[in-house]
């Protein structure tokens, strides 16, 4: 089977290709604005050295959150584009998913991270005692490490994985003083590897996604704050 992965989710562009006989990754990093820059140029290119054309991708895979609002709505409409012109499936999985299971297996608890900005984070926890699928531990959340607080308390050894997991490290070392907390430095192909895994048991499991599926935010963007707030104070000046 041909499949077409790519993560826009963070700062860093990640785009990969396998075939029966072929795997190839590619991580750009710089701004989620630039995603759309370099998105397809680096499809088209993987494309080529896999010896196949758009048209011959059978399974069409993205994250669907959470991370940047930009890019993740960059890399899930360029990818629906490419589908629908293909006739072929889409499947768009959780970022936290992905990244926990790049973990071959950890004895302890994996928390998934990624920065959220306003002095928040994209938060889950993961259990992974041997090379199956991460087992989740709570929901993507978009909160601080108090919402962890509960979940890892059984667990005296922690994995931080994320592209913010060095950043979000003393979070968790004031909170849990006495437990053992490490950072995974997983290289971005093994992101890549884990993205088309999961994808592909996801498709294999429940089908291709919902033709209304977008992106999956845990929190409303800037511009629809501001619009609620006008609209709010325009009902207001009508009272």
């Amino acid at each position: 089977m041909n499949i077409l992965a790519t993560d826009t989710s963070s700062q860093a562009l990640t785009v990969a290709i396998r075939t029966d006989s072929y795997f190839e990754s590619r991580t750009s990093e710089g701004r989620s604005l630039q995603h759309s820059e370099k998105l397809m140029v680096t499809v088209l290119e993987l494309c080529r050295n896999a010896g196949i054309e758009s048209k011959d991708i059978d399974l069409f895979a993205c994250t669907r959150g959470p991370g940047s609002f930009t890019g993740l709505r960059i890399g899930m409409a360029a990818l629906k584009g490419m589908a629908y012109a293909a006739a072929r499936p889409l499947v768009s999985v959780s970022t936290m998913e992905v990244l926990a299971n790049c973990i071959p297996c950890f004895d302890g608890a994996i928390v998934t991270v990624m920065d959220a900005k306003k002095q928040r984070w994209y938060l889950s926890a993961f259990e992974k005692k041997d090379t199956n699928r991460a087992r989740r531990l709570m929901p993507d959340t978009d909160g601080t490490e108090a919402d962890l607080a509960e979940v890892l308390s059984p667990y005296s050894r922690i994995l931080i994985t994320g592209p913010d997991a060095e950043a979000f490290r003393p979070c968790l070392e004031k909170l849990f003083t006495g437990k053992t907390i490490l950072v995974d430095n997983t290289t971005r192909e093994a992101r890549a590897t884990s993205l088309i895994s999961c994808s592909l048991e996801k498709f294999e499991k429940d089908g291709p996604d919902d033709i209304g599926q977008g992106p999956v935010y845990l929190r409303k963007s800037d511009a629809e704050i501001a619009l609620e707030e006008k609209q709010r104070q325009l009902q207001g000046g009508e009272q």
